[in-house]
């Protein structure tokens, strides 16, 4: 089933990653020939891409906030939780997952990815039911950073983070409570996956009972909480911090 990616970082990133079975570029009639344009274009030449030039109106008609080009593909591809563990213990440094505890919004999700990508995350875990998946919205929200990802899709969450103890990993989630840590005086260099939840809810129960660790975001405004992207985006710059400036 093809997918319309839409918007200059997203379309780029998709074809520089080169995961994804790619149909067509989508280019509007008098697009601005920038750099980023000229680099897309490349791209999809050394890829024997397929380019269309059509009327911006009917391009327009495809998708809004298109910046005059877009990209037909195939599904983005996912990995199994094995690849993922696979992957993760076959780096340099420990071991370092996220796992999503069903985000709903795709653009919270999209900038999850864009700050996991930025700080080095080996693989993304997201549940098949009740979560935002990777679709074209995630990918546009993540500046394209969501192509680069290897992400599990699993039948359960619960699961899936067991599995990962087995695997030696700690699995540390983001959540108030009596018995979470601050997040920047825990140690946070071991091999472990961040686990952060829903926008409303929060962790789910049976969640924050598998968690070896609860980490919180300490604040000292009228607001109870922050956006789940923003939280989100604290503790996974937090894990790097912990890892590239504390002595291990």
């Amino acid at each position: 089933m093809a997918e319309r990616l839409f918007g200059r970082n997203a379309v780029r990133e998709c074809l520089r990653a080169r995961r994804r079975h790619i149909h067509k570029l989508l280019l509007a009639d008098g697009i601005k020939q920038t750099p980023a344009v000229q680099e897309t274009i490349r791209l999809a030449e050394e890829l024997r891409v397929p380019i269309e030039r059509i009327p911006r109106q009917k391009l327009n008609k495809l998708g809004s906030g298109n910046q005059g080009i877009a990209l037909e593909v195939g599904r983005f591809p996912t990995f199994d939780l094995s690849d993922l563990i696979l992957h993760a213990q076959a780096q340099s440094e420990p071991p370092f997952l996220l796992a999503l505890d069903h985000i709903e919004d795709p653009h919270n999700v999209g900038a999850l990815l864009r700050t996991a990508d930025a700080v080095g995350v080996h693989g993304v875990i997201i549940p098949n039911r009740r979560a935002a998946g990777i679709t074209p919205t995630v990918v546009n929200t993540s500046a394209g950073a969501a192509e680069h990802h290897r992400v599990a899709i699993v039948p359960n969450l619960a699961q899936a983070l067991n599995t990962l103890k087995r695997e030696n990993m700690w699995v540390v989630g983001v959540e108030k409570s009596v018995r979470a840590q601050p997040y920047h005086q825990t140690d946070l260099t071991m091999p472990l996956v961040l686990v952060l939840g829903n926008e409303g809810k929060g962790l789910s129960h049976r969640i924050e009972q598998i968690c070896d660790l609860l980490i919180s975001i300490p604040m000292r405004g009228k607001i109870e909480s922050l956006n789940a992207s923003v939280a989100g985006g604290l503790a996974l710059y937090e894990v790097w911090r912990n890892r590239t400036f504390s002595p291990m």
